[in-house]
Order: structure tokens, then sequence, then C-alpha cells
């Protein structure tokens, strides 16, 4: 359980849900992106390409896929984090129950865990086969 008594403000609530909202505009625009270079790297295919031009390709198109993953899953967990703030969870820890320090919530404001929580899932988890 965390020692942690620090609770997040309206105001700090307000801040982040102002931050995750930031960064959703940001994801969207990345998205774009993303799915803009897929796009012209099917029209750019050119079938007189060599064995290497044609690796390049599929490492790009590879690389490209990853990100865009990598950014719909953040959006994902964006819509979570916002799911619980609308139910009065946001800011608990998911494991102990405790407020999750502002600092953390700051610095990650989709964290669903306090830090030592997140420690012990993160070592747990890394210990799994």
């Amino acid at each position: 359980m965390s020692q942690n008594s620090e609770k997040l403000t309206d105001r700090g609530l307000s801040a982040l849900l102002a931050a995750l909202d930031e960064r959703e505009r940001e994801l969207r625009g990345l998205v774009a992106e993303r799915r803009s270079a897929l796009d012209e790297q099917g029209l750019a295919a050119d079938p007189a390409g060599d064995d290497a031009d044609r690796a390049f390709g599929r490492v790009r198109s590879a690389i490209e896929n990853d990100l865009l993953d990598l950014h719909l899953r953040e959006l994902a967990r964006i819509d979570a984090a916002r799911a619980r703030a609308a139910d009065g969870r946001y800011g608990m820890c998911e494991d102990c129950g405790e407020p999750i320090p502002p600092g953390r919530l700051q610095a990650n404001p989709t964290a669903l865990r306090c830090a030592a929580c997140q420690g012990r899932r993160e070592k747990l988890y890394a210990a799994a086969p």
C-alpha cells in the first residue's frame, strides 16, 4: 500500500485532462501522418525495384505500422483515463486504491498505478516466462 497522502486537486485534475486533450490532438495528427506514409509507400512501390528496394519497403512499412499501433494504443489509454475521471477513479491506484501522486500523473497522465505498485507489477511480469 502506498504511503503517499498527496491527492489530486480539482485544478490539478483539470490541468491533467487538458494535457490529455493536447496529447490526443498531437497523436491524432501523428496517426494521420503514419497512415499517409503507409498509403504513399503503397503507391510508390516500384515493380522494377530490386530485392534490396523491396526489403527496404517492407522494413519501412513495418516501422510505420508499429508507430501507428503505438499511437493507437496511447489513444486508447487516454480514453481509459477519461473514463476513470468521469467515474471518479482517476488518480487512484488500481492495485492498492491509494492516490497516485500528482507528480507521477504529471509525468504519465494515463498511469493506472502508483510507482510502488507499478514496480511490483513490473518485477512480477518480468520474472514470468
